[in-house]
């Protein structure tokens, strides 16, 4: 009877060594799939991490290229308006249509193109100020500066890629004031065009 009883235990011990050797199997299939699962997991991760530096890069050259374009716009009116006085006699300021033209021909990608309507991105604000003979006020009480100036003032709402779902945009406002040159000479004949 000991010789069923060896066919016996070795029957058990091979099932149990099968048994361990697809229990082995499993486990290292079950390794590659956490393997895979933790990958993914912090492959998103990596990949928000790339995205947000993308962003906060395309949101630097956009506030960079915004104030580039407001600041040129500024001058290129101005200089309108002076050019405009020196021909003329008549200190005339481009309309609000030109300032658009101008601030689009100076923004570059990734800025949408301007305008001065409501609910415009970026949108466009141009308040001409004749002050030519000094006396001027600020509402802080401040004088206000000698001559014709224009405050220009553009606000745009950038809107991050990737990330739409979790913000609606981050507002940018840049102001800039320019100073017609020869507006300080008094007395100035100035325009309707130039008092806003």
């Amino acid at each position: 009877m000991a010789f069923p009883d060896t066919r016996l235990k070795q029957a058990r011990a091979l099932r149990a060594a099968l048994s361990f050797t697809q229990t082995i199997r499993r486990l290292c299939a079950a390794r590659r799939a956490s393997a895979a699962v933790e990958f993914a997991l912090s492959g998103l991760a990596l990949l928000a991490f790339i995205m947000a530096l993308l962003n906060f890069g395309l949101l630097g050259f956009s506030l960079g290229t915004l104030a580039h374009s407001v600041q040129a716009t500024a001058r290129k009116a101005a200089m309108y308006a002076s050019n405009q006085y020196a021909t003329t006699g008549t200190m005339t300021c481009p309309s609000s249509d030109m300032i658009t033209t101008y601030f689009n021909g100076f923004a570059q990608p990734p800025l949408p193109g301007a305008g001065t309507a409501t609910g415009s991105n970026p949108l466009i604000t141009a308040t001409w100020t004749n002050n030519s003979s000094g006396t001027g006020v600020t509402s802080s009480g401040a004088p206000e500066w000698n001559g014709v100036y224009l405050t220009l003032t553009v606000k745009y709402l950038w809107s991050p890629i990737g990330f739409n779902m979790f913000a609606k945009g981050i507002p940018l406002s840049i102001t800039t004031a320019a100073t017609v040159m020869g507006s300080f000479d008094i007395p100035t004949v100035v325009s309707p065009s130039c008092q806003s």
